[in-house]
């Protein structure tokens, strides 16, 4: 899983060599926001069997079958109105819930992070490490919550192009 999911770097190759049509700044988000759960969840153990790291992995399988399936027809050019519709609606709530249960995961893995009181000065080092990651942490969540609703308002702008584009288009067939 943690492999696939590191590809998924290539995602941002895909936009940038105009394979796919997507708004760079909320895919990098998006592909950032994952991995460095992934990070998260692979450093601690401890958090590794919750229940939302599931849910956690389930929401971001779903979310890739609500857009991979849509943009296969567009590259095929073979789009389906029901595909764009389920793409481009359904994907909304499904992101908001991804990044909800994210926000759960960080909080719920901060306790396995606080910083403990060093016994010597040579676990010094480790103390500091975990008072790092401690911080970052806590400094993440804010900027999650930015980014998910900076990232859902340009998905609901992508959202009104794509069906008006769409309502356009069938109206110049008729």
């Amino acid at each position: 899983m943690s492999l696939c999911q590191l590809l998924s770097i290539l995602e941002l190759f895909h936009i940038a060599d105009g394979i796919e049509r997507a708004r760079l700044f909320s895919r990098f988000f998006q592909v950032v926001e994952k991995n460095l759960l992934l990070i998260t969840v692979i450093m601690l153990e401890e958090i590794q069997s919750k229940p939302v790291v599931c849910v956690q992995l389930f929401l971001w399988n779903i979310m890739d079958l609500l857009r991979y399936p849509h943009e296969l027809l567009c590259l095929m050019e073979k789009p389906s109105i029901t595909m764009l519709w389920t793409r481009y609606t359904l994907w909304i709530p499904v992101y908001i819930l991804s990044a909800a249960t994210e926000g759960v995961t960080i909080y719920q893995a901060l306790p396995y992070v606080e910083p403990k009181v060093p016994e010597s000065s040579s676990s010094n080092s480790t103390g500091s490490s975990q008072l790092h990651l401690s911080f970052a942490l806590m400094f993440y969540l804010p900027v999650l919550a930015l980014g998910a609703s900076v990232t859902v308002w340009l998905l609901l702008k992508e959202r009104k192009h794509h069906l008006n584009r769409w309502n356009k288009q069938t109206k110049k067939k008729k």
